[in-house]
């Protein structure tokens, strides 16, 4: 982020929900680019769109990566116009299970995650998976 802001560093908490733009990580083809923010403590990132790269990578490590234009769209125009890096200090309640997430008294719909996804995320990235398979694989010969 430091390319883009870099005041970003300064302001970003763990717990923190990440509200980007549109086509989120591009040119971020490395590993690094998305477990640099799970070490800073943001498990969610939430863009318009992602860049297919990123996402996986965020993805087989545990990043959540949400796509939900509606949401993109009222938080710039809410709070856009102050600084690239804006602490909002908004609340945010994700509810995966009906894939809403609710801000500020409104609600906005993004696509569900998929069962492929989900079963990355839960079992604790790519690494855990791949770990996880190898090894029923093992005790059912």
């Amino acid at each position: 982020m430091e390319n883009y802001d870099p005041s970003f560093v300064k302001l970003v908490r763990s717990g923190d929900i990440v509200v980007s733009g549109y086509n989120f990580g591009c040119g971020s083809s490395r590993e690094q680019a998305a477990t640099a923010f799970l070490a800073a403590g943001v498990r969610i990132i939430i863009a318009g769109s992602f860049s297919e790269t990123f996402k996986r990578n965020g993805f087989n490590n545990t990043l959540l990566c949400i796509e939900c234009p509606s949401l993109v769209d009222h938080v710039s125009q809410t709070h856009g116009e102050r600084a690239r890096t804006v602490r909002t200090e908004i609340e945010a309640m994700v509810d995966f299970e009906r894939s809403i997430i609710g801000v500020e008294n409104e609600s906005f719909s993004f696509a569900p995650l998929g069962v492929a996804v989900q079963e990355l995320i839960a079992c604790g990235g790519m690494e855990a998976w791949v770990q996880a398979q190898a090894g029923s694989k093992l005790t059912s010969q």
